[in-house]
């Protein structure tokens, strides 16, 4: 009995004990009495550009699992390839330039080759190598001379290397976790892109930090945003290897291989490219093909598509000329998002317009000012407006889950990006013709709010728009009615 009563005592304490620690290491993070608009806390300048990154531990952002970066690309400047431990969604503010991505076990579909004479062994596919496929001895004896060190070159192509997609103001771009992933300016103004990384993500197998690991560069300023390691500089992952050992896996000389390392080179992370930027690219089409039917190829990982643009009010989900117009970009419209469960939203509106108030049923949001500005207020659970102010471009707000929100510009033009942590989110509105208001009967809205049944149908019905409306109306609108005397 007493050893049952020990044993008891034991169990009972290992559980507080547990309890506290999983309290102190997951604390109610979404406890906001009050929200702010957030500007960036680490600034990591470059040879062509620079790198902004928002503090992820701040309260909003750490209840919303995700972490925020903005990118200022300098004209000529290349964004050396990297990748991440987590899911990334990008917008390009501004700018125009050159992406690529590296997806692993996927084909360099992307080939440079001279012109063939007719007969050569030397045709269209046999950049890899291939071999015994009916074609005889001439594509086996290529599958020969691109086994020797640098002759393959010389005979059968130039480069070759994954999808280089042209990139423009407005671009939605998914990118995987463990994807690498590369920028490059080729206009002439700077190419801006913001991001958010969804740390919360069941693909980050890490802790809730970001964490970029560079194929190339080194950043002398270190990982700042990570605790400990903010005197330390981050250097590519080839340094961490021993010179020999990268010449033996890449079959070159020790010197080339210590070259890889960056060790002496301090430019950071975005460099100067000097001389034209010769990679194999498609010719630039002044709008994008609308998209057609998938046959089945398009649901590869390889080929599947990456980009959306969101800037061409011809294909916004919500248009008014006089208003503005908001395009929704989701799992069903680029299918990629089903697997990093992210999505976006882009909104335009002019001066007087207003988003009616709404909430995100099932996704957290991180809205980022592009251009103007806007009154926003925020309302959380308990019915406290925990946000109430004005936002502006350049500035950042987290709206977590189920935080009812309203935007006004209060400029000529009030133009945002929003990052949804969902890849189908869905948004409930208070006033309006699909609003919680008109779904409820009159006789609920007038006992819930003690008011008559006259004035109930004024609540459901007097906003006939679905999101956008004008803010400016009757002089009574927006004003308290006045005490009868």
């Amino acid at each position: 009995m007493a050893r049952l009563s020990s044993l008891l005592s034991f169990s009972i304490t290992l559980l507080i004990f547990l309890h506290g620690s999983t309290a102190q290491q997951f604390p109610n993070e979404c406890q906001l009495d009050q929200l702010n608009t957030l500007e960036p806390s680490y600034v990591h300048k470059s040879e062509a550009g620079r790198i902004e990154v928002w503090d992820h531990h701040a309260p909003q952002l750490r209840c919303s699992g995700v972490s925020f970066v903005r990118f200022i690309i300098e004209s000529q400047g290349l964004y050396l390839p990297s990748f991440l431990n987590t899911a990334m969604l990008s917008f390009v503010a501004k700018g125009q330039g050159l992406m690529g991505r590296v997806i692993p076990g996927c084909a360099e579909t992307f080939q440079e080759s001279p012109v063939f004479q007719q007969g050569s062994p030397f045709g269209e596919g046999q950049g890899h190598g291939q071999q015994g496929q009916g074609h005889g001895q001439g594509q086996g004896q290529q599958g020969q001379h691109q086994g020797q060190h640098g002759q393959g070159q010389g005979q059968g192509f130039r480069d070759m290397h994954q999808k280089v997609e042209h990139i423009r103001s407005g671009d939605t771009i998914a990118t995987h976790p463990g994807v690498a992933q590369w920028f490059y300016n080729n206009g002439n103004q700077p190419l801006v892109i913001v991001a958010v990384m969804d740390l919360a993500s069941h693909q980050n197998q890490l802790d809730r930090n970001p964490r970029p690991f560079y194929l190339a560069g080194n950043n002398p300023q270190g990982q700042s945003w990570l605790h400990g390691r903010g005197q330390q500089p981050q250097h590519n992952i080839l340094n961490g290897f021993s010179p020999e050992v990268l010449a033996q896996a890449f079959k070159i000389d020790v010197r080339t291989a210590q070259q890889l390392q960056n060790q002496q080179d301090n430019r950071g992370n975005i460099v100067k490219v000097q001389g034209p930027f010769g990679v194999i690219r498609p010719p630039l089409r002044s709008q994008r093909p609308q998209e057609e039917e998938g046959n089945g190829l398009e649901e590869t990982i390889c080929s599947a598509r990456c980009t959306d643009n969101l800037d061409d009010p011809s294909n916004a989900d919500v248009y008014k000329p006089q208003l503005g117009y908001i395009s929704t970009l989701n799992s069903y419209d680029l299918p990629i998002l089903r697997a990093l469960r992210l999505s976006a939203l882009r909104g335009s509106i002019r001066q007087n317009a207003m988003v009616l108030p709404q909430w995100n049923a099932n996704a957290n949001a991180v809205l980022y000012v592009t251009d103007g500005e806007a009154h926003v207020q925020v309302v959380n659970d308990n019915g406290d407006r925990v946000f109430d102010g004005q936002v502006s471009q350049g500035q950042l707000l987290a709206i977590p889950q189920g935080f009812s929100v309203v935007k006004r510009a209060t400029s000529d033009q009030f133009r945002w990006i929003e990052f949804k942590t969902n890849a189908n989110a869905q948004i409930n509105t208070l006033a309006g013709r699909t609003s919680v208001m008109r779904g409820l009967p009159l006789e609920v809205v007038a006992n819930g709010y003690q008011i008559s049944l006259e004035e109930a149908r004024r609540v459901k019905f007097n906003t006939i728009e679905t999101t956008l409306t004008h803010s400016s109306g009757p002089a009574s609108y927006g004003r308290p009615m006045k005490a009868d005397a």
